[in-house]
């Protein structure tokens, strides 16, 4: 067993090896694989396929600057998408613990936190003062 890994780690060296681009062409692929064959859509599998075949030759691929560009130029497509949604997912997780306002005068959200009865909220932006329930 020792050997078959020292072999693996030789055999990488020089290689790009795995990141975001080609983790999400392998499951992307395996997924759209599994779904052609569940309703035999022959085409969509090979194209499912032909992404495998792509994040495989991403990982074993030498040419590290290229695959580089290639994964930065996906983390810059998907970043805004990323964002909003780990916004969404940190404001669902934080519910029971904070609620959330927007200032009426520079809509600016603020996070103030739950059960404290009625309060004086204090834009930290614009100076605002209002009054919410909490």
């Amino acid at each position: 067993m020792r050997k078959f890994k020292t072999y693996i780690q030789k055999f990488m060296i020089g290689r790009y090896g795995v990141d975001k681009l080609s983790t999400y062409l392998l499951y992307g692929g395996l997924a759209v694989v599994v779904l052609a064959n569940l309703f035999n859509w022959s085409i969509i599998g090979l194209l499912g396929w032909a992404a495998i075949i792509l994040g495989y030759y991403r990982t074993f691929s030498r040419n590290r600057t290229k695959r580089y560009q290639e994964n930065q130029k996906f983390l810059a497509s998907t970043r805004q998408f990323t964002r909003s949604w780990n916004q969404k997912r940190n404001k669902f997780l934080q519910r029971k613990v904070y609620k959330y306002y927007s200032c009426p005068n520079c809509h600016k959200k603020l996070r103030v936190p739950r059960n404290k009865g009625k309060i004086s909220i204090k834009c930290p932006h614009c100076k605002d003062q209002f009054i919410k329930k909490t």
